[in-house]
């Protein structure tokens, strides 16, 4: 199976969401909670359709088997984050099944990684996936090495900038 992160893969949400947070005077010495807290309370509604979708993303998915490929995206609320990406997909006429992986859980916590495939944009997701079995992909849009929290990818992992670069495959 492919598994297909959402944010940062899909979709570039990041600057919309943390514009206001960016803001705050003293955001990066605040407890993890109080960012948690940020992102639940969101428009995400308006994040998801004013956000630009990443190297035609949208486009390969509807090309994609969704029998064979899934999209698994943390999310900070199931009401707002949540349902609103479940919204979203449906309005693009996506297919694939959209997996909520709640914020403090890991990905391959809630689904198997040995022998599956995962693109995601961060690198200690993919840590966990290559620790269980799996097969991860390095989603570097920007294509310098780096994943969106600026970390390296000093495993090497396999990298792409576009999904359709596996998901023909699919």
């Amino acid at each position: 199976m492919l598994y297909i992160d959402f944010d940062g893969v899909i979709l570039d949400t990041e600057e919309l969401l943390f514009k206001e947070w960016r803001k705050i005077e003293n955001h990066k010495e605040l407890p993890e909670s109080e960012k948690i807290k940020y992102m639940k309370q969101q428009d995400w509604k308006y994040i998801l359709n004013n956000s630009p979708v990443i190297n035609d993303a949208v486009y390969y998915l509807n090309h994609m088997n969704p029998l064979k490929s899934v999209i698994l995206t943390k999310v900070h609320s199931l009401e707002n984050e949540g349902a609103e990406k479940i919204k979203w997909k449906k309005e693009q006429g996506i297919k694939q099944t959209m997996i909520l992986v709640p914020h403090n859980v890991k990905k391959c916590d809630v689904v198997d990684a040995e022998d599956n495939y995962l693109i995601d944009d961060a690198l200690f997701n993919l840590d966990d996936w290559l620790e269980l079995g799996g097969i991860p992909i390095f989603f570097d849009k920007d294509d310098d090495g780096y994943d969106t929290w600026k970390k390296p990818n000093i495993h090497g992992y396999q990298k792409i900038k576009r999904i359709v670069e596996v998901g023909h495959k699919w």
